[in-house]
């Protein structure tokens, strides 16, 4: 048995994609009346978002990590984090779909022994 053929192919990224979340809309902004969103990172380290419904890029952030993103999790309807492998991870508020706010970054270094204290930031701000 043959695999279906896509329904779309998104196209216009940088790079390879690395990460992919769902994200519905809920801010006051209700253009898009409850619209479904597919948020994704790169290789290059860019975050571009996709309207399902009209099936196009509606915004993109170039190069938000020094290199690939590995994670993207939704805290909430409003809220993202974003990992790069350079070890930082992204907070960012969503005001609007195309108006992402960055409140938040740590920068996470690996222990090289156990009894070494693991919450060593360097220019962090509270998650």
């Amino acid at each position: 048995m043959e695999p279906p053929d896509p329904d779309y192919i998104l196209r216009g990224f940088d790079a390879p994609v690395t990460s992919l979340v769902f994200l519905r809309n809920s801010w006051e902004d209700r253009s898009c009346d409850g619209a479904a969103y597919l948020v994704a990172g790169t290789q290059s380290g860019s975050l571009f978002v996709w309207n399902l419904k009209t099936r196009r890029a509606i915004h993109c952030m170039m190069s938000i990590h020094a290199n690939s993103i590995l994670s993207l999790t939704v805290l909430d309807s409003a809220q993202v984090l974003s990992q790069g492998r350079e070890g930082v991870v992204i907070r960012w508020k969503l005001m609007t779909i195309d108006n992402w706010l960055k409140i938040g970054l740590i920068v996470i270094f690996f222990c090289l022994n156990i009894n070494w204290n693991c919450n060593h930031h360097h220019d962090n701000v509270a998650l």
